[in-house]
Parts: structure tokens; sequence; C-alpha cells
């Protein structure tokens, strides 16, 4: 009976993942063949019906573990989010309203700063910057975090991106961008130290794949969610203004709508009560900035190298999308929102079903596994002329990718003890980010040229090595189900183990 209804799952999410990579070609092909290489607003409406149904089945399941929890089968999806805490469901709240404004940002910011006339000389130091401080941020983020807690972290984070990013639509000086730039990537480092800690301290150890996958996966249709509105709100202001939708006022607009959007997240946090004991605070700055917190010293090194090179394939390719569906494909801004909001609500069905991979396979070998076969469709994504079957493969892309980015954070936060996993968390965010930053920059001077194929080809072949890696220093200690607690690495007692990880 249980292989039955796992057919029965996978079928399901094997022709709804089929739908998903088959919907932009049917809604593309026509205007792709039309001549010109411009897509049309017609575009837009190529992921309503999809994410209509998508959007629609979550309500319905998260209805059903909500208010009839004992119709759900024990051990089974709905079982387990109708017993998840009062924070882990409010937390949930957050992470699903904390990036539609995001999203609207990230896919407009750069078009806005093409807009406006900068090259991508310039767009590459922009995003370099924003990237650096975000990694740079990450470190003192995580040392915030331990000392006064998750929740005002995340707090802090809003408030930081709201102030940065309002500024930065007053200004073309480019100094002034680059530091608010800075300023807005410090903000996001804040928000993404702090999640990690706080689902481990929130969660039971049978929980926490799940709460891991659906924060990933709320947090994907929370960019979802602005990224399908981000081209239309622009076509929207510049029919009211009576400009093109290309005109840098439509695009300023469009941004100006994703800052309230972004404190919509704020409600949720006030009602989250933190959960922890007094054993895992942090008493002192003095022993937060000496790191005597840190037991972890020979996995969070490994766990550092990891993260570094992830973040060094990452920042060659994945802050260039737009601007390569915009420059390469002449695509039109409702149509590049389209897209990559398809391929992260893809992203999103697809990371709930990392549950099940861990199940089958275990967390490194996924991680491996999802690192690994993103790398094909990356490739093709630049090998193909076409727009149609590109927008397919970078759904694909996203889908595969995104499995591993929960898992990740999930494998961090186990293998290291409640009092530093806030830091922890921030030296690998650091890890990450702060590579993007050169690799973006040095991106962008080769796309300049035009010469796209080097830059994902670079991504690709950095990619392998982390995959191997993860799997060469932790696939043992994963079967071992063990987590370091000596500075030495020494392996002493089980994952799950410490005094908040029962709550």
């Amino acid at each position: 009976m249980v292989k039955t209804r796992l057919r029965q799952r996978l079928l399901a999410v094997g022709v709804a993942w089929l739908l998903a990579l088959s919907w932009p070609g049917v809604a593309l092909a026509d205007e792709a063949h039309a001549g010109g290489g411009i897509v049309t607003s017609k575009a837009l409406w190529a992921g309503v019906p999809l994410a209509a149904l998508a959007l629609g089945a979550i309500a319905y399941a998260f209805w059903r573990a909500w208010k009839k929890p004992r119709k759900a089968a024990e051990g089974g999806w709905l079982y387990i989010i109708a017993h998840f805490s009062h924070n882990a469901k409010l937390f949930l709240a957050y992470s699903l309203l904390s990036e539609v404004g995001a999203g609207i940002w990230r896919v407009m910011f750069n078009l806005y700063l093409l807009a406006l006339g900068f090259n991508l000389d310039f767009i590459g130091v922009v995003l370099a910057v924003n990237f650096l401080f975000h990694g740079l941020f990450a470190f003192p983020a995580g040392l915030i975090a331990d000392k006064f807690g998750r929740r005002f972290t995340f707090a802090l984070a809003i408030a930081l991106a709201v102030l940065s990013r309002g500024a930065l639509l007053f200004t073309t000086d480019p100094l002034a961008l680059l530091v608010l730039m800075g300023l807005s990537g410090a903000a996001d480092g804040f928000h993404a130290v702090a999640g990690g800690p706080f689902i481990m301290e929130n969660t039971r150890p049978e929980e926490r794949p799940y709460l891991f996958s659906l924060n990933s996966a709320f947090l994907m249709l929370s960019l979802f969610a602005g990224a399908l509105s981000a081209g239309f709100i622009t076509v929207f202001w510049g029919n009211i203004l009576e400009v093109i939708p290309a005109d840098p006022l439509a695009s300023r607009m469009a941004l100006a709508i994703s800052l309230p959007l972004t404190l919509l997240a704020l409600p949720p946090l006030l009602f989250i009560s933190e959960r922890r004991l007094p054993a895992d605070r942090i008493e002192s700055f003095k022993e937060l900035f000496t790191l005597k917190n840190i037991q972890s010293h020979a996995i969070i090194g490994r766990l550092f190298l990891c993260s570094l090179i992830v973040g060094l394939g990452f920042g060659f390719v994945t802050p260039f999308f737009n601007v390569f569906f915009r420059e390469v494909h002449r695509a039109s801004y409702e149509t590049i929102g389209t897209i990559m909001s398809l391929g992260t609500l893809g992203a999103a069905a697809i990371t709930l079903f990392s549950p099940m991979m861990v199940k089958r396979w275990g967390r490194v070998r996924s991680i491996a596994a999802s690192t690994l076969g993103s790398i094909p469709f990356l490739m093709l994504i630049v090998l193909i002329p076409a727009l149609a079957p590109v927008a397919i493969f970078y759904i694909a892309r996203m889908g595969i990718y995104s499995v591993s980015m929960p898992l990740r954070q999930q494998l961090a936060m186990e293998l290291v003890v409640t009092r530093e996993r806030g830091t922890a968390n921030g030296l690998v965010h650091m890890a990450f980010d702060v590579p993007v930053a050169p690799a973006a920059f040095l991106a962008g001077v080769i796309m300049a040229t035009g010469n796209y194929l080097t830059a994902f080809s670079l991504a690709g072949a950095i990619l392998v090595i982390p995959a191997f890696l993860y799997y060469s220093f932790f696939a043992k200690l994963e079967q071992k189900k063990f987590v370091p607690a000596l500075a030495s690495g020494g392996l002493v007692r089980p994952v799950g183990g410490g005094s908040s990880d029962s709550l």
C-alpha cells in the first residue's frame, strides 16, 4: 500500500513537472518563430494556469493539515505539517511573505540599470559589491543572531532592505549605487543566516527535513509571486505614465512597489517566541568575537570550503540570467518575469520532494546528485539559440539544483552544536557570497564582449568540484550519524543531541 501511494505521488509530480517544462515551449513557440526574436506580453500568461493549479493544491494541502490533522496519515507530509510547533507555522508564514518584494527587485533591478544606460561592466561591479557585502556581513549577522536571537535578526534584515532599496531609487550616481547595493547585500545576509538555526531550535529531528524543505519552497514561492508580477507591474506603469516598459521611470515604479510588499513579512514575527534555553545563550560579546562558542572547527572548515566553491560557480551565471534573456534573446520584460517565475515555481515544487530523496539516498548523496544533475541543463541554456527550449532548460536546471539548497543548510546545522549555529551559519554564508563578488565582476567583463559561453562553461566546471567534495567530506560522517563536539573535530555525540534539539 505504501509503495502504491509512493508510485502515485511520483507519477503525479512527474506529470506536473512535464507540464511545467512544456508550458513555456507552447506559449513562446509561435511568437519565437514570428520573427525578430521579440516575445510580446502574451507570454506573461504562460504561467498563470500552472501557477493557479500549484498554489491551489498547496493551499488545499495545508488547509487539510491545519483543519483535519486526523485524516493525515501518520508520518506523511500532512501529518508532519499538522504537528509543527506554533513557532514553525509562523516562520513558514514569514517565509511565504518575505520574498515577494525581493522577487520583483531581482527581476527588475538589473534591467532598471540597463534602462538607465549603464553597461554590463558596471552591472557586474554592482552585483559584485552586493554579494561581497552579503558575505562580509553574514559573519557579524551570525554573531548578532546568537547574541540577540533569531527574531530580532529577521526584523533587522527587513528594515535594512527597505531603507537601502528605497534609497537606491533616488540616485543614479555610480558611487552612491555601489554603497547602497552594499547595504542591501548586508540586509540579505542577516535574513539568510538566522533561518537555519531557528529551524533547528523549533523542530524535532524527524520534522527537520520537512521544515527545511518547506522553508526553501515557501521562499521560492514568494519569489515566484514577485517575479511573475514584475513584468506585469512594469507594463502597467508604462501604460499609466505613457512610456514604454523599457523606460527607467516604469522600472523605477515597479521597484518602488516592492518596498511595501517587503514589509508584509513583519506581522508573523510579532507572534514568534524565541525557543532557546539559557544554556544555549551567549552571555557576552567577548565570547562571540573570540569565537569561544565555536567547537566544531574541522567540520566548519569543510563546510566553508564547499560553500566557497559553490558560490564561485554561482557568481558566474545566476545573477545574469535576466540580462542573458534580455540581451541574447531580446525577450520582453514580461517574458523574462514569466520565465524566471516559472523556474522558481518549478524549483519550489521539486524542493518539496527532497525529504523523499533523503530517505532514499541520504543528504550527502542527494546534494551531490542535485548539483551534478543541474550542470547539463546549465550548458544547454547557453548552447541552444531558441528562446522556448532555453526557457524549458532554465526551469529544469532551477528545479534540479534547488533540491540541494535546503539539504546543504540542514546538513550544516545538524553537524554543529546549538551555541555555534548562528556563527557557523554566518561563516558558511560568508564563504558562499564573498567569491560571488569577484565571479560576478569577471562574468560581467566577459559577457560585455558577448561571450556568454565562457562564463557558463566556467560555472559548470566549477560546480563539479563541490559535488565531489561534499561526498568525500561528509558521506561516511552521515552514515555514522554523529556530529563533532570537540575543537579537534572528534565525533562524540549523535546528531539531534544538544539542549535545544528536543524542542
